[in-house]
């Protein structure tokens, strides 16, 4: 038995309801230039002028777009920066441009080749196939395409081949003819295999295809209405939507990818004048909270709660719903009145608030930073260490927590977009800072500094930016209501401390005054002197911290190291190990505590082995800090 790991709302992870204020909107204007305009429109920033822009997508780490454009009549594929200076540069003919899902590759439409590069625009490879649509796999590594057969076809969902090219080599693979929108998920059931949904041309049941190891299947015994309406992922892989044929194409069905379970949203009030559903339509929250199902004319937007089943009218008659903002907290009409040029709309579903923009058509969000590569990413980190003691194969103390507590979205100023996802465990936070960095390395999911913030105050928003704050006076271990051991606070004056003797005693013990006294119980001594921050760590926290164990990878438990680096989960020590007396369930007990960057470390000889030492809830202590949780 194990847990799957899950950061959904639904499944009792709690999301910060804050609504972010650093988004930004590409636009089109009237003069068909691509801007970029802040959050209430007030502020716009040309990006591309002078080139009739027709296709705008942001790359989902932010802070670049691909957009099309017409150069001299001939459709022209782009790239456009946001930073400061912001910069744009034409790449070469093509239109229909598409990003891998962390931002590393782009991909377009060149007649009938495919053209694959980085995400700086450098020629990776061009592939014929005829494609008329890309959709990249969630790891990056297949772009699945469809094409037309070329027979005649007056229907209303036309019969396409589908396939998909390796990234790699430019392979290229047929599966068979499909019809309707085409999806990559990143998990069925607990294999973490990109693979690809589709709706078979001979059956119109939902399938499922495997790259990696070649087999397929039938996904749902049903019949998807995916021509009408498209496929729907939320951001941690558990769930995909769609419309349902046996509901006369109003019924959302809401399949767990995980357990294979179903929830049905009945009669849903959704429309258009046109057979397709334009995408945005039918909007899934990144963390599966709501769905938004939008019907014209007139257009009116409903909010459906997937916690409650809720149903609530978000918007009314402003327009045509043209985008929705990363986290659902906005919604995007464009308004046409004869004789005058379009008006943008912008409603607060929360509020109410409405605020218009002028001489704007089309706009787009820069997308949430909650992004499916960075859930998967979070989902592998915990299961290396803490899916063994979950499973019960593994007799030990957690390093990250049974359960996730908050996955939210931060202020990091030196982030793409300037900010990133973040999700908050019992024991640390987990981050990816640059989506598009290599997924092959462990530090692309970094653990904050939590404890070194909690210690001196200093709210890290940044590489080299902090906020100041009062240290947090909250017990480093044991029970929140202790009235007498250590707090974070107390440790503040002990950062520079000379370190112990390696081989030395260690009796000291502190007192939440800052107290040092020398009665503590010993049997424990200094190890190792760690010369980048001159402390010595406890030989009891050192051999834990080069321990071997049952750990988890590829799909297996093996035996191997459980920090690798040491001080991957950690940092480097930043305090003296001291004893204390703490109140841990009622008992006050004598423990050894030493902070480290990342992480507090406590050593308690009355515990059973495998929980003698443990990781501090540093997380759960930092968010009642930073955030009043």
């Amino acid at each position: 038995m194990f847990i799957v790991l899950t950061v959904t709302v639904p499944l009792g992870v709690s999301a910060q309801e804050a609504t972010p204020v650093w988004w930004s909107l590409a636009g089109i204007d009237r003069d068909r230039a691509l801007v970029l305009v802040n959050g209430d429109g007030r502020v716009r920033t040309a990006l591309v002028q002078g080139m009739p822009v027709t296709e705008v997508v942001w790359s989902p780490e932010g802070g670049r777009l691909a957009f099309t454009g017409l150069q001299n009549g001939v459709p022209v594929v782009g790239i456009a920066t946001t930073g400061s200076p912001p910069r744009a540069w034409v790449l070469a003919p093509g239109r229909d441009p598409a990003w891998s899902a962390d931002g590393r590759w782009l991909a377009w439409r060149d007649g009938d080749e495919v053209v694959i590069a980085t995400r700086e625009g450098e020629l990776v490879r061009r592939v014929a196939v005829g494609a008329n649509r890309l959709v990249w796999s969630l790891d990056g590594r297949w772009l699945a395409f469809t094409k037309p057969t070329g027979e005649p076809d007056y229907s209303s969902c036309p019969v396409v081949e589908v396939g998909w090219i390796a990234r790699a080599t430019g392979a290229v693979t047929i599966l068979g003819r499909g019809i309707g929108d085409v999806a990559w998920i990143a998990r069925r059931g607990d294999a973490e295999q990109p693979q690809l949904v589709y709706t078979g041309a001979s059956d119109a049941r939902l399938r499922w295809a495997d790259p990696t190891s070649g087999t397929s299947g039938v996904l749902w015994d049903g019949y998807a209405e995916t021509c009408r309406g498209p496929l729907l992922t939320s951001a941690d892989g558990q769930w995909l939507g769609f419309l349902d044929v046996a509901g006369g194409g109003d019924d959302v069905v809401l399949l767990n990818l995980v357990t294979g379970g179903t929830r049905r949203l009945d009669d849903l009030p959704v429309g258009y004048p046109s057979v397709q559903l334009p995408r945005v339509y039918l909007w899934l929250d990144p963390l599966a909270r709501f769905l938004y199902a939008s019907r014209s004319f007139p257009t009116v937007v409903t909010r459906v709660d997937l916690v409650t089943g809720a149903r609530t009218v978000a918007a009314t008659d402003p327009g045509i719903l043209v985008a929705v903002g990363p986290e659902g907290e906005r919604l995007a009409f464009v308004r046409n009145s004869p004789g005058k040029p379009p008006v943008l709309v912008i409603v607060e579903p929360a509020t109410g608030h409405m605020e218009t923009v002028e001489r704007l058509g089309w706009v787009a969000w820069e997308p949430a930073a909650y992004q499916p590569v960075v859930f998967s990413a979070w989902r592998r980190t915990w299961e290396r260490e803490d899916r063994p003691v979950a499973a019960g194969l593994a007799a030990r103390s957690w390093t990250w927590g049974s359960q996730p507590l908050r996955v939210t979205i931060e202020e990091y100023r030196d982030a793409p977009g300037g900010r990133r996802a973040v999700l908050y465990w019992d024991k640390a936070r987990m981050e990816v800072t640059a989506l598009s960095g290599s997924r092959d390395t462990r530090w692309y999911v970094t653990n904050g500094l939590l404890a070194k913030e909690l210690i001196t105050g200093q709210v890290q928003v940044g590489d080299a930016v902090f906020e100041e704050r009062e240290p947090a006076m909250i017990p480093v271990a044991g029970d929140l209501d202790d009235p007498s051991g250590p707090t974070y606070a107390t440790f503040r004056d002990f950062l520079t401390a000379p370190p112990l003797p390696v081989g030395a005693e260690i009796r000291w013990r502190m007192h939440r005054d800052g107290r040092v006294t020398e009665d503590g119980p010993g049997g424990v001594y200094a190890a190792v002197l760690i010369p980048e921050t001159n402390h010595t760590v406890a030989d009891v926290f050192w051999a834990f911290l080069q321990s071997e164990g049952v750990v988890w990878g590829d799909g297996q438990a093996t035996e191997g190291r459980l920090f690798e680096p040491t001080f991957f989960a950690t940092g480097f020590p930043i305090t003296e190990p001291y004893w204390a007396t703490v109140k841990v369930g009622g008992v006050f007990r004598d423990v050894l505590v030493q902070c480290f960057e990342r992480r507090c470390l406590t050593y308690t000889p009355s515990n059973a082995p495998g929980w003698q030492v443990e990781m501090g809830n540093v997380g759960q202590h930092y968010l009642t800090w930073r955030d009043h949780w």
